[in-house]
């Protein structure tokens, strides 16, 4: 037999669990860290961002420029690209996400040249926007309705339809001879 008593052997477990949740403390404590450095660097590329396309209406109807938290934290450009700080918490990646697919616009560790290509991003959506407005033009309204000589037309049409109908059916019953 082993020299540990039963009261020894509980204190070497009770120990290895309090040393066990303080390295748990620590790791944790070491996530929150990068994650608040993500999301520090993500705020102040979204404040870049944000001072460059204020004033444009353009920018301000295409572009969301929303601070998400979460798992890594993203920098929601629009609807489809977002930036995250990944691989590392230094890095910047610029995704945009298609239905099926997930492309890497840039990667890089310089937030202005992030900045640079976000600006020029925006700057071919707009204008692709504006090409779309304008190879399109505004449809006008059109309210359904008809004419008085369709109306008028319709009408007598189904009046003589009536007329024929009762005639065959008067023949048919045996009310009208010929």
């Amino acid at each position: 037999m082993s020299g540990l008593t039963p009261l020894n052997a509980e204190g070497r477990l009770a120990s290895a669990i309090r040393q066990a949740r303080l390295a748990q403390a620590d790791h944790l404590n070491a996530v929150l860290d990068i994650r608040d450095a993500k999301q520090l660097r993500l705020s102040t590329l979204q404040a870049d961002l944000t001072e460059i396309t204020t004033g444009s209406e353009a920018a301000a109807s295409l572009f969301d420029l929303v601070l998400t938290q979460g798992e890594p934290p993203r920098l929601w450009i629009d609807g489809t690209t977002y930036v995250v700080m990944e691989p590392d918490p230094r890095s910047y990646r610029f995704i945009r996400e298609g239905q099926d697919t997930r492309e890497i616009l840039l990667e890089t560790r310089k937030r202005a040249d992030m900045v640079e290509h976000i600006i020029q991003y925006m700057a071919h959506r707009i204008v692709e926007r504006e090409r779309n407005l304008v190879a399109r033009p505004e449809r006008t309204a059109t309210v359904a309705g008809y004419s008085g000589l369709t109306l008028i037309a319709t009408w007598f049409g189904g009046f003589v339809l009536g007329v024929v109908l009762l005639l065959a059916a008067g023949l048919g019953l045996g009310f009208l001879r010929l």
